[in-house]
């Protein structure tokens, strides 16, 4: 004989469920989708061990170098302004990278031959602000030197 109340229990659970996993599937394509018209376009390639930025609109690349005595770095950032749009293509040239911005909750795979594509909103921050960017992937003896930042403009 079956109990109703154990039907009644296994139904809500399999609701439950169901409603879950629409609710992932849809907040996973939020997630992944790009923006139709970002503010800021930059490809980013990942180098043993520095940062390339290049900005396709004005036809420029910045490769930065990080300097462990001073804790700066020289010859470009990745530019964006407070609040824009910002969609990064990441790849790499060598070995298996990871670009990661701690402090806005970024991060992804640079992998040679394979163009990962993500989109975030720049923080509401004021002028000058910078955000570190830095390897998470162990690519080699210079890792630690594979630094670069996020500027607010």
């Amino acid at each position: 004989m079956v109990n109703k109340y154990e039907v009644l229990w296994t139904l809500a659970v399999v609701g439950l469920i169901a409603g879950v996993a629409a609710y992932s599937t849809i907040l996973l394509y939020q997630v992944d989708a790009l923006p139709s018209h970002p503010g800021e376009y930059v490809e980013v390639k990942g180098h043993q061990w520095f940062w390339q930025f290049c900005y396709p609109a004005n036809h420029t690349c910045y490769n930065v170098s990080y300097d462990p005595n001073t804790g700066g770095t020289s010859g470009g950032a990745l530019w964006a302004s407070p609040g824009e749009s910002v969609q990064v293509n990441v790849t790499s040239v060598d070995v298996i990278h990871s670009f990661n911005i701690p402090g806005i909750g970024v991060r992804i795979d640079a992998i040679p031959g394979r163009v990962n594509s993500f989109a975030f909103n720049a923080p509401v921050a004021s002028a000058g602000t910078e955000y570190l960017i830095q390897c998470t992937e162990f690519c080699g003896s210079f890792h630690g030197t594979m630094r670069a930042y996020l500027v607010l403009t």
